[in-house]
């Protein structure tokens, strides 16, 4: 009577250690899934907010380019208007290297 206590109680443990084991395995692959799923969520998201940023990126570099040239045409334009004075540059070069 004792032997079949004891080892109906060995039984028993050995079915909670079992029961113990399938829920852990049960949680490592709920927890692998949830990784997954977050992982795969962050890239999601992370490409979309690197292709936004992209997008950003090109817009601001065209109007600082559009914006660069429309300064480069008006300063070529004002230097185009400057008249040149060849005598007084002239006269200059002389006065800087006499006896030339």
């Amino acid at each position: 009577m004792e032997q079949d206590v004891i080892g109906h109680l060995i039984d028993v443990e050995r079915s909670a250690f079992d029961l113990m084991m399938e829920a852990q395995n049960e949680a490592d692959s709920r927890k692998k899934a949830a990784k997954e799923q977050a992982d795969q969520q962050f890239r999601t998201a992370y490409e979309a907010i690197v292709a936004e940023l992209e997008q950003t990126l090109e817009e601001q570099k065209k109007l600082c380019d559009t914006a660069r040239k429309s300064e480069y045409d008006e300063l070529e334009t004002q230097l185009d208007a400057i008249a040149q004075d060849t005598n007084a540059f002239t006269g200059y070069l002389d006065s800087l290297f006499p006896g030339s």
